[in-house]
């Protein structure tokens, strides 16, 4: 880790004034989080949510699918109520699950909740996903329901980044060098820094990212060392482990405001 120390406290400290109207969104209840990562986070119109597994604040998990997505939705809501929003307001959902046969159950509790219109959203099987919560859930809101600039994050967009109206999307960085997760984990960070400043902006504008692990176990190393590039204010976050990494033990997208 010591190599990794004065990279990500360059990175962490290159742009300290402009990321003061990036608001973390923090409820007074609901699941604490499980890494270095914001429950929510708030800028002008917009709100991110960080994944949200099927636990509530006390730790109990419901054993029935449609309960645990039920209470995925109400762990969302409780994040955007801080943020002045609702469910009304969400235009982007990403649903991770260990099960594809509980799809159905899941887009059918998607759909009440919203009241039979669903908005935009992306449905991928892992077969794990961290404190082996069975379902995560992460959603994107505007308050007006803004739909059309932000893509979903998936684990099959190239590298690259490209800028938005407001923001600039990169997609999935693979490492560059380094054996360990910790080592894979700070070069990827790097790199999609050094993206994003070539457009004009750099990871301490991040509000999401998209973390894979070939192996949920790295979970705990892989926290170590992305924290170290986020010190003041970690980003919303989503971590799943995929059938298969095409190469490395991580990979990681990113969403950052201009």
């Amino acid at each position: 880790m010591r190599k990794v120390l004065p990279l990500a406290l360059t990175v962490c400290l290159g742009a300290l004034p402009q990321s003061s109207d990036i608001r973390p969104l923090i409820p007074s209840s609901g699941p604490r989080p499980v890494g270095p990562y914001s429950p929510g986070l708030a800028i002008g119109d917009f709100v991110f949510v960080s994944g949200q597994g099927v636990g509530d604040g006390s730790g109990r998990r419901p054993n029935e699918t449609r309960a645990q997505a039920v209470q995925c939705m109400n762990n969302v809501r409780n994040i955007l109520r801080v943020g002045g929003m609702d469910l009304a307001n969400v235009f982007s959902l990403q649903v991770y699950l260990t099960d594809k046969g509980q799809e159905a159950m899941v887009q059918q509790v998607l759909k009440d909740m919203f009241s039979g219109k669903i908005p935009a959203h992306s449905v991928q099987v892992m077969p794990k996903l961290p404190v082996t919560t069975p379902l995560e859930i992460t959603a994107f809101a505007h308050r007006t329901r803004l739909t059309g600039e932000i893509e979903p994050p998936a684990l099959n967009r190239p590298a690259g980044c490209k800028p938005l109206k407001q923001f600039v999307q990169c997609g999935v960085e693979m490492p560059a060098g380094g054996v360990d997760v910790e080592q894979q984990t700070a070069a990827v960070l790097g790199a999609l820094d050094a993206r994003l400043r070539l457009l004009g902006t750099n990871l301490t504008r991040a509000v999401a990212t998209n973390v894979y692990l070939s192996d949920i176990e790295e979970f705990p190393k892989m926290n170590a060392a992305y924290a170290s590039f986020f010190v003041l204010r970690p980003p919303t976050r989503s971590t799943a482990q995929p059938f298969a990494l095409p190469k490395g033990r991580v990979a990681i997208s990113v969403i950052a405001a201009k």
